[in-house]
């Protein structure tokens, strides 16, 4: 297409006549107007063509103008390794864009070998010359000590000036550090105060802080309407919503029965795992495969397809009543031991019913929760492609993300185990609670919001007949029945297959949290089992993981 135009408005033409004459500077400012769509119509192939005239020359926006749109994918085919080395001439000229984006490639290891010392080099190039992102990156660089040492004082300078130019993630962030009391005297009001402003323009991450503030009565007066308020924004948040919807249930059972609620939180956090670093999920082959191949999410089932008919009864029967349904739960099954003849008998089985035929998938329990419950992302320009603001979740349990140890009963609601005293005198408490809650003519509006209350209590507690499985459970509760989060199969009457209701846990990196995986002792042609799993994950996803066979002798 050519250039000449009578319609283009002076300033263009004369821009394209500096241009031709090679102008590096006019040719870089012509690529910026047609990239922009600014005094001419957008195209991106003669943007392309007047950057590269411009970078030709060495002028380096307009080296960095072409990285970006390499490492974006707009005209060229994505190619971070061409991005790379643009950006790198750009960088050197002192471009700070250029020195930012190269930073946050350093970081991910994308196009460039992973180094976050490099990052903070050029982290601290673009900051001083006031790239606002930049000073945020470097900030968390060193609250996190990631590449340089940990300098909380040194984070709050950085995330400071960052704030002043109204970058929402720091002004979070600085907020997190007032209050923690990190590189700042703690102070709840002033965390308060930069989570509103971060919040007011538009950062969820603040909003949610800001709802734990209210929450706990953190520098504000305490308001669970208004934890419950804040949240509502945050709801459709792909990456926060499951915190936010954690946080809603929580408030609206604390605003219900502060006594009983709290007694639950007790309990829970009193049968958290903290000390496994790994817990394992034992399952068949075709859903091993799945896992593991095909980027399949990690699946929670509803709790009424579990094998046991005293599931959730327990509790109710010691309360006294008949069980009611709350809000839908939803399990995982897991067990420390990552190589036991129970459950390879009792769960890893194949279509015909056999045991022992199946798999068994070792996760890590830090890595386990990084996951969201929709597929979606939000999307990203690269020029927000920053570390996450940081959640104020020391203030929360957030109960839906940790792994519990199921306590076993005898006859009398007698606790087994590890803390036994201690749970059965939080139980004993929960009785007395819960009485004066019902009243003596309970509705069934208030057994259904007992039933609320309780949470997944009643899914912790088993008969013990049941205590050599010795299971541990992930279990979520907080989501109403119809939540867009909770997918569905739809039963087959002519097979007589049942309907399914599941949570799909959904990871970026779906290998990230697997440490290994071991092959049932009657697993089906285990010999080359090990050996095709490992080529199909180092071919589809330059992976590397220990797969191992069974040590256990099945008889």
């Amino acid at each position: 297409m050519s250039e000449h135009n009578p319609e283009l408005s002076p300033e263009i033409q004369a821009l394209i006549e500096k241009a031709q004459n090679g102008d590096a500077e006019a040719q870089n400012e012509l690529g910026d107007a047609y990239y922009f769509g600014e005094g001419v119509e957008q195209n991106y192939e003669r943007a392309v063509y007047w950057f590269g005239k411009a970078a030709e020359q060495g002028e380096a926006h307009a080296q960095y103008s072409l990285g970006y749109m390499y490492r974006m994918g707009q005209y060229f085919e994505q190619n971070d390794e061409a991005a790379v080395k643009l950006y790198q001439q750009a960088a050197e000229q002192g471009h700070a864009s250029a020195q930012y984006n190269l930073g946050v490639l350093c970081v991910r290891g994308e196009g460039i070998t992973q180094s976050d010392t490099k990052a903070v080099k050029l982290y601290r190039k673009a900051a001083q010359q006031g790239n606002a992102l930049a000073q945020y990156e470097l900030g968390f660089m060193y609250a996190r000590g990631n590449g340089i040492k940990k300098n909380d004082t040194e984070a709050v300078k950085w995330y400071r000036l960052a704030s002043d130019q109204g970058n929402t993630r720091a002004l979070c962030n600085l907020g997190y550090m007032y209050d923690f009391g990190r590189g700042v005297k703690q102070s709840s009001k002033e965390a308060n105060k930069y989570y509103r402003l971060a919040a007011k323009k538009g950062n969820n991450r603040a909003q949610l802080n800001l709802a734990f503030s209210y929450f706990q009565g953190d520098g504000v007066k305490q308001s669970y309407v208004r934890t419950k308020a804040l949240c509502e924004r945050i709801l459709k948040d792909p990456e926060l919503s499951f915190e936010a919807y954690e946080l809603v249930d929580r408030a609206g059972r604390f605003e219900k029965s502060k006594s009983i609620s709290t007694l639950r939180e007790l309990i829970l956090f009193h049968l958290q795992v903290r000390k496994n670093l790994t817990m394992t999920h034992y399952t068949s082959f075709d859903v091993g495969q799945a896992i593991l191949l095909e980027k399949s999410p990690f699946r929670l089932g509803h709790i009424n397809a579990v094998n046991d008919p005293n599931e959730g009864k327990l509790l109710w029967q010691e309360l006294g009543y008949e069980p009611e349904e709350g809000n839908p739960v939803f399990i995982g099954c897991f067990l420390p031991d990552s190589d036991s003849l129970n459950m390879w008998r009792f769960y890893s089985k194949n279509h015909l019913n056999d045991d022992a035929c199946g798999c068994a998938i070792t996760f890590n329990t830090e890595r386990f929760f990084d996951y969201r419950l929709m597929a979606e992302q939000g999307s990203h320009t690269e020029q927000e492609e920053q570390m996450p603001s940081f959640a104020n979740t020391g203030q929360s349990p957030q109960e839906s993300a940790a792994f519990y140890r199921v306590v076993y009963l005898k006859d009398n609601f007698k606790l087994l185990g590890q803390g036994a005293t201690k749970l059965q005198s939080y139980f004993k408490d929960l009785k007395k609670e819960v009485d004066k809650f019902v009243g003596k003519n309970p509705t069934p509006e208030k057994l259904q919001t007992l039933a609320w209350l309780l949470g997944p209590l009643p899914y912790l507690l088993k008969d013990a007949n049941y205590k050599d499985e010795q299971e541990h459970r992930v279990i979520v509760t907080h989501l109403d029945y119809g939540a867009k989060e909770i997918k569905s199969e739809d039963p087959d009457f002519a097979k007589g297959t049942a309907p399914r209701l599941y949570l799909e846990l959904h990871r970026d990196d779906h290998l990230a949290p697997i440490e290994y995986v071991t092959l049932g002792p009657k697993a089906p042609n285990k010999e080359m089992m090990a050996p095709y799993w490992r080529h199909q994950l180092a071919s589809k996803f330059s992976a590397k993981l220990d797969i191992r066979p069974s040590r256990c002798a099945y008889k």
